[in-house]
């Protein structure tokens, strides 16, 4: 199995690919969101990493969008604490710096230190590609954002845990070109549906999720083309173990249409 991931050495979803399978996969690193999803579509056997939320930053728009447009499913998802720390040349105080370069997930989560300090934020493709950068330039007035794990040579922890929050998660799924579990045990699914739009439509299926012992943890939304203000919803639902036919034949009845984007075992919570 080939385990598709954002970012160099260790980057957070490099981290957490090698906690959640096992050492035999054969673990890639690909620099963007769009060339995982590009390459779990044409490939068998592969399995892409993609981070889908965070704690205190909320959703990752590109992901979410990209299993909106995409036929993607989702196999599996786990979730793992995130400590940001502030990475520059050896030697280099907080009072030195004066740029600084991240993921844009990660310059969002640390906004408050940036702007107290009044450092100019540039955006990389990933925290480790940004470490990656300011390691060629050994300048001191340059930091990163990024993993202690993701260090290179001369470099050091200028400041550590650097978040808006110290509970700092983020939520990643596990995308496949194919419908199927990575576990055995099925207690959550994921649904992209349309309702009809017209009142009490959508509190309606959501009432009858509730009397199906579903647990709605997400929704979204995105309108729907070639329309005026209609729009389709992505739900995540915590549903009883072996119970997926029933939701599916819920949303046949009360949607008018949906996609099982995937059903797969309730993700567990990892240490960084």
């Amino acid at each position: 199995m080939n385990i598709l991931y954002l970012g160099q050495r260790g980057s957070y979803s490099e981290i957490l690919a090698k906690k959640a399978f096992s050492h035999d996969a054969s673990f890639i690193t690909v620099s963007s969101f769009e060339q995982i999803v590009e390459k779990v579509l044409e490939t068998k056997d592969t399995i892409g990493v993609l981070g889908i939320e965070n704690s205190s930053s909320s959703s990752v728009h590109t992901n979410v969008d990209l299993i909106f447009n995409k036929k993607l499913y989702i196999v599996g998802e786990a979730t793992m604490n995130i400590r940001l720390d502030l990475i520059g040349r050896k030697g280099a105080a907080v009072s030195d710096i004066t740029d600084i370069y991240s993921h844009p997930q990660a310059l969002a989560q640390c906004s408050q230190f940036i702007q107290t300090h009044g450092f100019d934020a540039h955006a990389v493709a990933s925290t480790t590609s940004a470490v990656e950068h300011i390691a060629k330039q050994n300048d001191p007035t340059q930091a990163a954002i990024g993993s202690a794990a993701s260090l290179r040579d001369k470099q050091s922890i200028i400041h550590t845990n650097i978040a808006n929050h110290k509970h700092n998660v983020t939520r990643w799924v596990f995308v496949s070109n194919i419908p199927f579990s990575v576990s055995n045990v099925i207690n959550k699914m994921t649904v992209i549906f349309k309702v009809k739009h017209e009142i009490g439509s959508l509190v309606r299926l959501l009432q009858h999720i509730a009397h199906a012992e579903g647990n709605m943890t997400r929704i979204e939304s995105r309108p729907v083309p070639g329309s005026n203000w209609e729009y389709q919803f992505w739900i995540d639902l915590e549903i009883p173990e072996n119970s997926v036919q029933v939701f599916t034949d819920l949303f046949e009845k009360e949607t008018q249409s949906f996609r099982l984007v995937g059903s797969y075992e309730r993700g567990i919570f990892y240490n960084e």
